[in-house]
């Protein structure tokens, strides 16, 4: 039997294995695809970056030559620029003055790669049909191989088939997010002018005229950068544009972005993401747990995607390993991921909420000598075992003080996105 059976070979999966793996766990990862797998590009956040140390990846990202990124800058459509620079600020844990930007391709089959070559079984191009139950227990997946469906037993069934969510279909558990309701456009483009210096390569958010529209421009290699449009779902299908027409329309009502893609030269088809906030009932079972996107998935904006897969396949290796030194699979001794898990990610939820409420607050918050350092450790991800933000709640007083004010500068721009 195996201890260890992970479905998906993302950067929860292939981090978790890691993990496992290097404890002598013995451990299987089923992908369904095989890498390389197209992926849209993304933007790290720092808190990956002690993950990546522990695992011993670190070397292999720099020799891979991924864009560093040491800061992120926010452009409002006036014209008005914020940014912050990860060194001005320390934080304990973490340590690194930047993390990269990556095209996920690469980095999903270097991370899958390292997983195996630490110890891990995988296997590319199987497709795990269901996770199979003894009662309420998980106690193994069924695979298709060569046509045929096969029984594979285990301890524990890891959950991290990404957007696809196995087990949170299967259990009929996963639930979509009744406030947000983006959509993104997006593709690569040559001769995008990123500026000179280190900003080049900072990850570029550009704020749109429309209700929580926004722009980002992420460096994928020294020549190629990703662009993408998210707006509310209905400004799209309103629009009645094809994607060319809607992309560029959008793209020149913000003249930071125009002047950056003034030569720039789209290399590949536009690509499309919606529904993408959603959220699964349990985390955790009976033999089973969910980790990264197959638990919990809220919105690009602050590129906490990759730092919540990585960090929670971090904290789901420690509760997997504790179980085997007790011998007790049970969801009671999981729990203790799932509580630290939605904690953080209620974080990044209830900040993102905020953020979109009003944009303007952000750019103001962001640069506040009394709010820049609360603000910064948010965007480099520090929010897990954290019992109070009180930057939240100074971001919503403040939301409170325009809705009361009928004459404010910025009521006007408050978007209708529930707060309470």
């Amino acid at each position: 039997m195996n201890d260890v059976i992970i479905i998906g070979g993302g950067p929860a999966g292939s981090t978790l294995a890691s993990y496992l793996a290097k404890a002598s766990i013995g451990v299987t990862i089923f992908e369904s695809l095989n890498h390389p797998r197209a992926h849209v590009g993304e933007s790290l956040v720092t808190s990956t970056m002690p993950v990546m140390e522990e695992i011993g990846v670190i070397d292999d990202m720099r020799a891979a030559g991924f864009p560093i990124k040491f800061g992120a800058s926010w452009h409002a459509p006036g014209g008005r620029e914020a940014a912050i620079r990860f060194r001005e600020f320390n934080e304990d844990g973490i340590n690194f003055d930047h993390t990269f930007h990556v095209d996920r391709s690469k980095f999903d089959l270097m991370l899958l790669k390292h997983a195996e070559k630490l110890g891990a079984k995988v296997y590319q191009g199987v497709h795990v049909k269901k996770v199979l139950f003894d009662g309420d227990r998980a106690c193994g997946v069924t695979v298709e191989i060569g046509g045929q469906e096969v029984d594979v037993p285990a301890k524990v069934v890891v959950d991290a088939s990404g957007r696809g969510t196995l087990l949170g279909r299967q259990l009929k558990s996963k639930k979509k997010d009744v406030i947000f309701n983006q959509y993104a456009v997006h593709a690569w483009f040559k001769n995008l002018d990123r500026g000179t210096g280190d900003t080049a390569n900072y990850i570029h958010i550009y704020f749109l005229p429309v209700e929580r529209g926004w722009v980002w421009q992420i460096p994928i290699s020294d020549e190629i950068t990703s662009v993408g449009i998210v707006a509310e779902r209905e400004v799209f299908k309103q629009s009645r544009m094809d994607p060319d027409t809607y992309f560029n329309t959008y793209i020149n009502t913000n003249p930071d972005m125009t002047h950056a893609m003034h030569n720039a030269e789209r290399i590949n088809e536009y690509k499309f993401e919606g529904d993408y906030s959603y959220s699964v009932e349990r985390f955790v079972g009976n033999g089973y747990l969910l980790v990264g996107d197959a638990a919990r998935f809220v919105d690009p904006i602050f590129s906490s995607g990759v730092s919540v897969a990585m960090n929670s396949a971090k904290f789901a290796a420690e509760r997997i390993l504790y179980a085997f030194q007790v011998d007790d699979f049970s969801e009671a001794v999981f729990q203790p991921y799932e509580e630290k898990l939605r904690s953080g990610v209620a974080i990044w939820y209830e900040f993102i909420r905020l953020y979109y409420k009003l944009l303007p607050l952000f750019t103001h918050f962001i640069q506040s000598k009394e709010h820049r350092y609360e603000i910064t450790r948010l965007l480099q991800g520090v929010v897990f075992d954290r019992s109070e933000v009180p930057v939240l709640d100074s971001m919503r007083r403040y939301i409170e003080a325009v809705e009361a004010n009928p004459g404010h500068l910025f009521r006007q721009q408050l978007s209708s996105i529930p707060i309470d």
